[in-house]
């Protein structure tokens, strides 16, 4: 049998039986975070709260001609991110069934609501569209996407930390996906809701890692900030495959000049441009408190909303 070198990047992104979790992994984002993993062998726990919606992703993105040879597995599981009784009935399975968990992919959210119209409506009009927001609609955003990564990844503290004694022998890792909406200045149509709730998921990110990489539990918390990448929230909708289409490049690109961002690939991103950074995240152990913004160079070219 041929001796694969260490420093092979089939020996250095190895994830073979890894136990992962992924919330909200059934469609978007977290489809292509799920087919990553699977397909580098990894068995993905997906959970999301439409039933139907996961079993088509684990019958359709799980089949050993989608994952190839290497591939693992997509398991599908009922869980609302937002409810406690539902995050322990999942810790509670897999406790049963695997005893450990090697990664935990914090990738469920929401977009909730902006003001009817914008600031040019001046004063008057633009105070009272956004007053007339619904403050629930508010909570839910903050819930889904920032205080449920907090209380998913406490229930799953338990399993990550037994990670290092499992077959793998890695230390448990977390990775949240945030956005690069949680860094910008720019309200994005005034979208304060989503924005602000992404930059309270990227801080819990940062304070989660210094408190959980105490030498009592050593388990690494990191992070994605992604720009535009086709999902339900960005394009609108999925197709039957539960995969959303990117918007054209062309109407993309005028719509980054017009908020004045560029973003030198021309296009929304894709599985490949997340895939690369969600293996480096997983495998690197020495990668700790550390989010990676993939936006195509938004950020970059906006230095002064930062």
């Amino acid at each position: 049998m041929a001796v694969v070198n260490p420093l092979s990047a089939a020996s250095l992104f190895s994830l073979k039986d890894w136990v992962v979790l992924v919330t909200g992994g059934g469609t978007g984002m977290g489809l292509m975070l799920t087919q990553t993993l699977a397909t580098n062998g990894c068995k993905v726990y997906i959970t999301g709260r439409r039933v139907e919606v996961l079993e088509t992703t684990a019958r359709i993105h799980g089949s050993p001609g989608k994952l190839g040879p290497q591939g693992g597995s997509i398991v599908p599981i009922v869980m609302d991110v937002t409810s406690k009784e539902s995050i322990k009935g999942v810790v509670d399975h897999i406790t049963k069934t695997e005893g450990y968990l090697n990664l935990l992919v914090n990738n469920a959210g929401v977009w909730t609501t902006r003001p009817s119209v914008d600031p040019e409506a001046g004063p008057e009009a633009f105070g009272k569209a956004m007053f007339d927001e619904s403050i629930d609609a508010w909570q839910k955003a903050f819930l889904t996407n920032a205080t449920s990564l907090y209380f998913v990844t406490a229930a799953f503290l338990p399993l990550l930390a037994k990670s290092v004694s499992s077959p793998t022998g890695k230390m448990g890792s977390v990775i949240n996906n945030t956005s690069i909406s949680g860094f910008l200045r720019m309200s994005q149509n005034s979208q304060l809701a989503y924005n602000a709730s992404k930059a309270a998921a990227v801080h819990i990110t940062r304070q989660l890692a210094y408190d959980l990489s105490h030498k009592n539990i050593k388990v690494r918390v990191n992070g994605i900030a992604p720009g535009w990448f086709p999902s339900e929230m960005t394009t609108g909708g999925s197709d039957d495959n539960n995969e959303s289409t990117p918007q054209e490049d062309a109407p993309f690109q005028q719509w980054m000049e017009h908020i004045g961002a560029r973003v030198p690939p021309g296009r929304m991103g894709n599985v490949k441009d997340l895939a690369t950074s969600l293996l480096t995240l997983a495998t690197n152990e020495y990668m700790w408190g550390t989010i990676f913004i993939i936006d195509g160079g938004i950020a970059q070219s906006m230095a002064g909303n930062m």
